[in-house]
């Protein structure tokens, strides 16, 4: 059996977890240890078992506990080469050395502890920001947050995974209508921003995801409502088995190959 986790999802921080029984990953670190060791628990995944975190990209509602982590529990730690370059003084600020970390290129597929993980390039204002595929012996996952637009290569990953988590970050008439300064609305509906819910829908029917298992997350506490994110999910055919992951809370699910 194969468990995960949506242990947190929006501004408020972001962390994911993936437990085959023996070991765990993370993707994302936007939790206190505190709040991380709790959420873990909830999701039946010893802490102790976490062996690797991979970052998607360095804001710190996804990596402000990274460093926490690293002097607990000493992970190893993976994220994009970019990301290194333009993200020394936050790495620094977060005492995450280099000997700390493995470099990833786009592209590249690592095996951790029985999971193979490739990422992918998204388009986010935090550079060489990623996305992730994660394939297992009991089952494969795709999570794509924090992208302006969507890259080419999620629609082949995206129709191999069981299970998705794809950003619904924000209704265009409520970004639009809402208190964001113009500066601030340009940003999140811009190329290195975040995907609206009619993106996610259009993504989500033009990969055929019938009967998988898809959780829409980054939901913006602003600018969006789960009601509305409901009502994109109504016109999509193939989006019979879903979540929206509401801002701050956990939501857990499992996987498991019938037995031969």
């Amino acid at each position: 059996m194969l468990r995960y986790a949506c242990l947190t999802s929006g501004s408020c921080g972001n962390s994911y977890v993936f437990y085959d029984g023996e070991n765990a990953i993370l993707i994302d670190m936007g939790l206190t240890l505190t709040g991380l060791k709790k959420r873990l628990i909830d999701a039946e995944v010893p802490f102790e078992a976490v062996g690797a975190l991979f970052i998607t990209h360095l804001h710190p509602d996804h990596v402000k506990g990274a460093g926490v982590l690293e002097r607990s529990l000493h992970p190893r730690i993976y994220l994009s080469e970019s990301s290194r370059e333009g993200g020394l003084p936050i790495l620094s600020k977060l005492g995450l050395k280099d000997e700390m970390l493995t470099l990833m290129s786009y592209g590249d597929t690592v095996f951790e502890n029985g999971f193979l993980v490739t990422s992918f390039r998204t388009s986010h204002d935090s550079q060489g920001s990623v996305g992730y595929f994660i394939s297992h012996r009991e089952g494969s996952f795709f999570l794509m947050t924090d992208t302006g637009v969507i890259p080419e290569e999620a629609f082949e990953l995206a129709a191999r995974a069981e299970v998705l988590f794809i950003e619904s970050n924000y209704d265009e008439t409520m970004l639009e209508t809402g208190p964001y300064s113009y500066v601030l609305k340009r940003r999140v509906r811009g190329e290195r921003g975040h995907l609206s819910n009619t993106q996610a829908g259009d993504f989500v029917r033009s990969c055929s995801l019938k009967g998988r298992e898809i959780y829409f997350i980054h939901v913006s506490a602003n600018n969006n409502t789960p009601e509305k994110i409901e009502d994109m999910i109504s016109t999509l055919d193939d989006c019979n088995s879903y979540t929206v992951c509401e801002r701050g809370k956990s939501y857990m699910g499992c996987l498991e190959r019938p037995q031969e």
